[in-house]
């Protein structure tokens, strides 16, 4: 996209980055008694009161995408976009040639779930990205083994794109890929699955070396401190005790990492990463709220919720 353009996006999304929740407004929502309360209080912002009233995960769905169509407008589906919207494809193509089209297919994605339901009929992937037309052809005969390839694929794709693309960018896909296979490690060693499983499920390493994550799983009391203290994820705050044995508080560590990671987009005068931290700082936003209203569904402590947040973008 040229410069003036982004200019003329920028300026649109300065302007909504300033309706995002801060967190002053999810302490109010911990604050209330119960669902209805929480949906109340909701409905004072921007969000729809009416579709919040009749189905609050359908109007979670219909915000996004909301935001997903005006990005794809402001930018005309820029590709660096687009990687971040096909992980609604690649949760699709799980249901279609994984779980045999059983479970509840997004409309996020950016085809149509019943145009991903042809090709998969008819073996023609042409308007997907390459490397996910590619694993689709040669899709491997276990379920846990096609979403694997497929996620494997999913993040080749995203470096490809991003990895020629603006540093920041770069930055952020590669610390996805890194954080993504800390997790992989510590739910396939908390399951005690051996290190060929490890291998199989890892997606392409970032700046961790792929021997150095083998060596580590292969180690009785693995020392993941250690290794990342050399990485840009060496303040994820957490022990190694922490890591095995609390997931939920890695999980919401690598969340919040991950938007602290994006986090310059926010004073990036010109380009498309203001953009993507919009997207990013949205789809946040919606997690939290999911988050607060099970919580209150399921009649959480409000601290057990407090920790269960993750941090908002401003």
């Amino acid at each position: 996209m040229a410069e003036r353009y982004y200019a003329y996006a920028i300026g649109r999304i300065r302007i909504l980055e300033t309706k995002l929740l801060p967190a002053s407004f999810f302490e109010r929502l911990l604050k209330t008694t119960s669902v209805q309360e929480t949906l109340r209080l909701l409905a004072e912002t921007d969000y729809s009161s009416e579709a919040l009233a009749v189905d609050y995960e359908q109007a979670f769905e219909e915000e996004l995408e909301g935001v997903y169509r005006f990005l794809r407008g402001l930018t005309n589906d820029a590709p660096e976009l687009l990687v971040f919207l096909h992980r609604w494809d690649v949760h699709n193509l799980k249901l279609l040639v994984v779980a045999d089209g059983r479970g509840q297919p997004s409309r996020l994605g950016v085809i149509p779930f019943t145009a991903l339901k042809q090709m998969v009929a008819a073996g023609d992937y042409a308007g997907l990205p390459q490397e996910l037309a590619a694993t689709l052809a040669h899709l491997p005969e276990s379920g846990p083994e096609r979403a694997a390839a497929l996620d494997r694929a999913y993040y080749r794709y995203g470096q490809r794109i991003l990895g020629k693309g603006p540093a920041l960018l770069r930055d952020y896909w590669q610390a996805r890929r890194d954080l993504l296979n800390l997790l992989l490690f510590l739910r396939l060693r908390k399951k005690g699955v051996p290190v060929q499983e490890f291998t199989r499920f890892m997606v392409e390493p970032g700046v961790i070396d792929r021997n150095n994550w083998l060596a580590q799983y292969a180690e009785t009391q693995p020392q993941l401190t250690k290794l990342l203290e050399v990485t840009p994820y060496r303040n994820l705050g957490l022990g190694d005790e922490e890591m095995r044995t609390a997931l939920p508080a890695v999980e919401r560590a690598i969340d919040n990492l991950l938007l602290e990671t994006i986090a310059p987009a926010k004073s990036i005068p010109l380009g498309i990463e203001p953009l993507i931290g919009y997207l990013l700082a949205k789809e946040r936003e919606i997690l939290n709220l999911r988050l607060v209203i099970t919580g209150k569904l399921n009649k959480l402590p409000e601290e057990t919720v407090r920790r269960r947040l993750r941090n908002v973008y401003f």
